[in-house]
């Protein structure tokens, strides 16, 4: 069995600003504003010491972050899960539905790091190759994404079957006793 631990969820907004705002009222840590030229983003991470923190995108150029938010709107852009061995994760998956994402090929020379999608799944699956999965407790403890429950088989060929659960509404974010409908950070 390979070991996965969840580490971000990644949510595309309108303004970071708007967002963190939003969620200071709930007492939650505010990380600083950081700009990201390369990717062309502005990001702020929401209680970043635990494991899985929630990470508000903002896109502040033309790129792939603009052209998401153009196409989808607001919304879930990635779930992230550090692994030990990224090659045999991606190995593991053979025959499960998920595809790996073409920038993937990139990525895993430049960072240890894959990309999966499949289509009607609302996000991508970030795959972060790490030399220890880390203990902490989870900041994000359960998300329901709007989806046809057959993408539960899905989850559970990537380990995230335990926090992310199909919904046929909704879109929210569960974190201590706090659940936070994602439209609330738009």
């Amino acid at each position: 069995m390979i070991q996965i631990k969840p580490n971000h969820v990644a949510i595309l907004v309108p303004s970071v600003r708007k967002a963190a705002d939003y969620l200071a009222r709930f007492n939650f840590h505010i990380e600083k504003e950081e700009e990201w030229d390369g990717e062309g983003t502005k990001e702020i991470y929401i209680e970043r010491d635990k494991s899985n923190s929630l990470l508000l995108m903002e896109p502040i150029k033309p790129g792939a972050y603009q052209r998401a938010l153009a196409k989808r709107g607001p919304g879930l852009h990635h779930l992230a899960i550090d692994v030990l061995e990224l090659e045999s994760f991606i190995e593991s998956l053979s025959g499960s539905g998920w595809l790996l994402h073409p920038m993937s090929i990139k990525s895993i020379k430049q960072s240890q790091t894959a990309y999966l999608a499949r289509p009607g799944f609302p996000g991508l699956i970030e795959i972060q190759e790490r030399k220890e999965l880390n203990d902490r407790p989870l900041f994000v403890e359960e998300i329901k994404l709007k989806m046809d429950s057959s993408f539960a088989g899905l989850l559970k060929h990537i380990g995230l079957e335990a926090i992310v659960e199909p919904s046929t509404s909704l879109n929210e974010l569960s974190m201590g006793d706090q659940v936070i409908q994602m439209k609330d950070l738009f």
